[in-house]
Order: structure tokens, then sequence, then C-alpha cells
């Protein structure tokens, strides 16, 4: 499954395929306190713009890989 994102999904941010399309379902993001790809601030400003209803959860200590990093539920902030 992650090489179908990488493959497909990836290649279309560029090229605006999800440009002016918005998120209707609630959604939750979640990160790592010290994930290199996606950052924590990231989100916060701009994902907000494009759903309805997002919530964002940063993970402590983890990274990227958050089953492998953190792979017991931390207790909610």
């Amino acid at each position: 499954m992650f090489w179908q994102y990488v493959v497909r999904e990836i290649p279309a941010l560029p090229r605006g395929t999800w440009r002016g399309r918005r998120l209707t379902v609630p959604t939750v993001l979640l990160g790592g306190e010290r994930d290199n790809v996606i950052r924590p601030s990231m989100p916060a400003g701009g994902g907000k713009g494009h759903a309805d209803d997002l919530t964002v959860r940063i993970v402590p200590g983890a990274g990227h890989f958050l089953p492998r990093e953190s792979p017991t539920p931390s207790p909610r902030r």
C-alpha cells in the first residue's frame, strides 16, 4: 500500500490533482514529534483550510513511522 501512495499520489501533488478539493469527513492526522518528513507545525495552519473537521494529534517522542516507533497508544493531549 505504501508504494501505491509513492507511485501514484506523490506525483499527483505538483500537478494539482487535489487542488480545490476538501475533506468533508471527520479526519484525524497523526504525526510524530520528531517526524522529518511531515513536520508537526505543517498541518496546523494549512491543513485546516482543506478539511471541514480536522484534528491534528502529535505523538511525543516518535518520528515518521508511528506503528514501529510508538506501537502503544499514548494518552490523549
